[in-house]
């Protein structure tokens, strides 16, 4: 999933997140009942029931981004990539969608995110990859990633982290120097 998402096409979110099921059918070949179940729990699983029939290109930016995870989610691949994909989404659908790619996860799905929010990283993630520069500077659990040295070396703050029964939580709290 990319991070710039135009959408030019004039269809309805229930036709746009049916083009994720193409590459299970043959040329020609209309959506299956299973096919159209799997747009069904996409549609519901990014909160877009509702939506069913509206066109796609009417849509605010941050639904137009949940009907694209929608679709995403849809194709039922093994490896979800995305690239900043609850950028623009209000705080409800950011942390539902994290939850979503969350359990994918768990269910044996590959799921590699990009996100500049650190406390949904830290809290819905596994494993983070903080880079600068392009190079690797931390690699492994949030709490082994997030440390006050790599957050001054690659970002120049300061923050607070602890883990609390609920997870871990992670707030940036001021600009270092």
């Amino acid at each position: 999933m990319p991070q710039a998402r135009e959408i030019a096409w004039p269809m309805s979110v229930e036709a746009l997140v049916t083009l994720g099921r193409i590459p299970h059918m043959a040329t020609g070949q209309r959506p299956t009942p299973c096919d159209l179940e799997k747009v069904r729990d996409a549609l519901l699983a990014m909160d877009l029931g509702d939506f069913r029939t509206r066109t796609v290109t009417r849509l605010s930016g941050g639904e137009q981004a949940r009907v694209l995870i929608a679709r995403a989610l849809a194709q039922d691949a093994p490896l979800i990539m995305a690239d900043e994909p609850v950028a623009g989404l209000d705080p409800a659908h950011q942390i539902s969608t994290m939850e979503i790619f969350a359990r994918l996860a768990r269910a044996g799905k590959s799921v590699l995110v990009s996100l500049h929010d650190l406390g949904l990283a830290a809290r819905h993630c596994t494993r983070l990859i903080l880079l600068s520069g392009g190079s690797v500077v931390a690699d492994g659990p949030p709490g082994d990633v997030l440390t006050p040295q790599s957050l001054e070396q690659v970002f120049g703050i300061r923050a607070y982290f602890d883990q609390t029964p609920d997870g871990p939580v992670f707030q940036p709290l001021e600009v270092i120097g």
